[in-house]
């Protein structure tokens, strides 16, 4: 019966979500704002894009300190690609097309740059051809070894100056998914990470109630010994 009336809310969930009428408002993203404003990137990527709407705010955030013309964005989804099985293995959000969100972010006049798939395929080849990305949002798939995936190619493409918000830290459920085993995970020795105060409490979710933070990561400065 649970199994059953859980799918029920998620079918319900995607049908709101793909008109629109689910995206919500939470306190955590004042920080993601603020560190954008604290680097003024010219290159952000987004491991989830879905309806475009976070990167159109973060494109313009940017936009205080250069012109349009100057900033890229990177942005990796599923889009057509999402499937009801991904949408419940990745307690995930249901996209629209990628050209209808192409569409949406050029209007901002910046360079848009889409990655359609599974990010274990899409962000290797992206490594291979990217790098000093300067600000990176990670809130893609939910499931823990997307997220490790996801870390894994994100250090190989970003510049030394870097930040990097994971999203969907959960304290009190991070063995059911979201980014809190991967981030506790990370090397302190080599990057700086600090699990953001603010908490965004949510009692509808699959599992019951869910607290979400933001986590910010950067790489530390690498020391120079002259001999």
């Amino acid at each position: 019966m649970y199994r059953f009336t859980t799918r029920i809310k998620r079918a319900i969930r995607r049908v709101l979500e793909s008109i629109g009428l689910r995206e919500r408002t939470a306190r955590r993203y004042d920080a993601l704002f603020e560190a954008i404003h604290k680097l003024k990137p010219k290159t952000i990527m987004e491991v989830g894009t879905w309806n475009g709407h976070r990167a159109v705010q973060m494109i313009r955030a940017a936009a205080d300190y250069h012109k349009p013309s100057e900033i890229h964005y990177y942005g990796f989804d599923l889009f057509e690609g999402m499937s009801p099985d991904l949408y419940d293995k990745e307690l995930s959000k249901w996209p629209p097309s990628e050209d209808e969100v192409q569409k949406k972010l050029e209007a901002t006049g910046a360079h848009i740059h889409l990655y359609k798939g599974d990010t274990n395929k899409t962000m290797p080849d992206f490594a291979k051809e990217v790098s000093d990305i300067e600000f990176v949002f990670i809130d893609g798939g939910h499931a823990i070894e997307t997220v490790e995936n996801d870390w894994r190619w994100t250090k190989e493409v970003i510049a030394p100056n870097a930040i990097v918000i994971f999203d969907d830290y959960w304290p009190k459920r991070g063995k059911d998914g979201g980014s809190k085993l991967i981030v506790d995970a990370i090397d302190r020795e080599k990057f700086a990470v600090d699990v953001l105060p603010t908490v965004d409490s949510f009692s509808d979710t699959d599992f019951g109630p869910l607290d979400i933070q933001f986590a910010q990561v950067s790489p530390k400065a690498v020391e120079t010994r002259s001999e």
